[in-house]
């Protein structure tokens, strides 16, 4: 699991990832719109928790990728990337739950960065018309307000610094991962 606050990186970790073990990657991003019959660059642009992002639509958004990620489980996957910004301790204890009911191990993966670098990939976002995200400088400080922290059932989790280098990032991702018997 790839989690974090808008801006941070998290898809292009999970993309990376994903390509470079080959495993399937589920993008929230790409889940809520295709749920919204919405092409993936069409902008949603709401309200903080309005439209395709109130609590329901999310909860509607994170039960797909679960159904997703058990089908590609249950079809011989050994493992599967979500990524998503798990906001909530309920969405990252479903992961695990997931992850018990198929006799896999979760593992987390934070990505966080400075906030100046959050606002300029934020900003340089909104210029273009292919983003898939529909995260937004001003969306960013209530997302952190509504982010609920991380506990000790996070684990195993890495905290990873995406304002650095992507491979360096990457290293440490797999390092992390190596150093844990995940399936």
């Amino acid at each position: 699991m790839i989690f974090g606050l808008m801006g941070v990186g998290k898809t292009t970790v999970a993309k990376a990832l994903g390509e470079a073990r080959v495993w399937p990657v589920i993008h929230s991003d790409m889940v809520r719109k295709a749920l919204a019959g919405l092409a993936p660059t069409t902008p949603a642009r709401f309200k903080f928790g309005h439209g395709i992002y109130t609590e329901d639509f999310s909860r509607k958004t994170y039960a797909e990728m679960w159904r997703r990620a058990e089908e590609l489980l249950d079809g011989g996957a050994t493992r599967v990337i979500l990524d998503a910004s798990f906001k909530s301790t309920g969405e990252r204890a479903r992961v695990r739950e997931l992850a018990q009911e198929k006799e896999a191990r979760a593992a987390f993966v934070f990505c966080y960065c400075r906030k100046e670098v959050v606002r300029k990939r934020l900003l340089k976002r909104g210029e273009n018309s292919s983003a898939i995200s529909d995260g937004r400088l001003e969306l960013l400080d209530l997302q952190t307000e509504d982010f609920e922290p991380l506990t000790e059932a996070d684990q195993p989790l890495l905290r990873v610094d995406t304002g650095q280098d992507l491979k360096k990032v990457l290293q440490e991702v797999n390092k992390f991962l190596d150093g844990l018997s995940v399936r």
